[in-house]
């Protein structure tokens, strides 16, 4: 805009669309492990966009619109993504729960009516670990904290937590209304972050088992032609509320004093359909000790092999005998694991 003594001349800027094309001003690069909701609240707050509008920006409706893309990602809405932020469609869909082979296990969502005072907004959607959000850049929440075998967090030992320590309401960005980082409650404001209490040794250890052997699972060493381990771990039914539930319907609370039930073998799980299930959660609470003692013979057997003794130190080790080493212990891996759950 110029201005002279006889006018004023205004001359049009550029069009927006032609300086960002087709991408969105801000690009925000996903976090390790990070859920693919978490990274879209992120996105939309960078961009300038309150999260609750995202949705509209996507064509997505409903108040819990990231929370249903995790489970569903349309490929319309992968694609638009791809377009306006130019990140490869693997990184974005890698983000997602779909496809999941441990989609028994995830916790499931259940729509509150908005008001952090009801019941209904008070049960668990997200669940998380006030350290690591306090020890992040950019608070984020985790594709493991999904699941609902984890209720502690492996990284700093303490209790994860699915509501806010102030006002009790769920945990659900998706309804914020202001440019607000993911640490903060969207119904009274307050910080998420409040320390929990640390887990128990004997929880840690029972989920740490349970954990391995879901990797497990998913590396691959699920029993083909049979029902996987998820599907038998999520068929199993506790009572809550006098209702058989499974455990990815019970609150985080819940779930920590299950464990710590499983683990002093003090629980009582009530039959839904005749399913080798009921068992299993026992025969693994069963076989948690001996977990911790076969992780610490094999870093010893691991240590031995791999460091040189004193008199051959300045020999570099040969690749072929540690390929040996590594297949000898994963062999016995299995083996140890199999009997530790078929001995009870």
């Amino acid at each position: 805009m110029t201005q002279s003594a006889s006018e004023i001349t205004v001359t049009p800027a550029r069009d927006y669309g032609n300086e960002v094309g087709q991408g969105w001003p801000v690009v925000v690069a996903p976090a390790p492990g990070e859920l693919l909701s978490s990274w879209l609240h992120r996105l939309a707050m960078a961009n300038g966009i309150p999260p609750q509008y995202f949705g509209r920006v996507l064509d997505v409706a409903g108040a819990d619109w990231s929370a249903k893309l995790d489970r569903n990602l349309p490929g319309r809405v992968l694609n638009l993504l791809v377009e306006r932020t130019r990140l490869p469609a693997e990184e974005i869909d890698g983000l997602a729960l779909h496809r999941d082979p441990l989609a028994r296990l995830r916790v499931r969502l259940i729509t509150g009516s908005g008001d952090a005072r009801t019941s209904t907004a008070r049960v668990n959607r997200l669940q998380y670990c006030p350290a690591c959000l306090k020890e992040d850049r950019a608070p984020f929440f985790r594709r493991g904290w999904s699941l609902a075998t984890r209720v502690s967090c492996f990284r700093h030992g303490c209790r994860l937590r699915d509501h806010c320590p102030a006002c009790g309401g769920g945990i659900a960005p998706a309804r914020q209304n202001r440019l607000l980082p993911q640490h903060f409650c969207v119904w009274c404001d307050a910080d998420l972050r409040k320390p929990t209490l640390p887990a128990e040794y004997d929880v840690q250890r029972l989920e740490r088992l349970i954990d391995d052997l879901l990797r497990m699972h998913v590396a691959g060493h699920g029993r083909h032609g049979k029902t996987s381990l998820p599907a038998m771990l999520g068929a199993a039914c506790f009572t809550f509320n006098g209702q058989p539930t499974s455990i990815s319907r019970l609150p985080h609370r819940v779930r920590y004093v299950l464990f710590r039930q499983l683990a002093d073998g003090m629980t009582h799980l009530q039959k839904h359909s005749v399913h080798p299930a009921i068992d299993l959660w026992t025969r693994i609470a069963r076989a948690a000790p001996k977990h911790s003692d076969l992780v610490a013979s094999l870093s010893a057997e691991i240590t031995s092999q791999i460091t040189p003794g004193t008199k051959t130190r300045s020999r570099h080790p040969d690749s072929a005998d540690l390929q040996q080493v590594i297949v000898r212990l994963h062999s016995n891996r299995r083996t140890s694991l199999a009997t530790a759950m078929t001995a009870n």
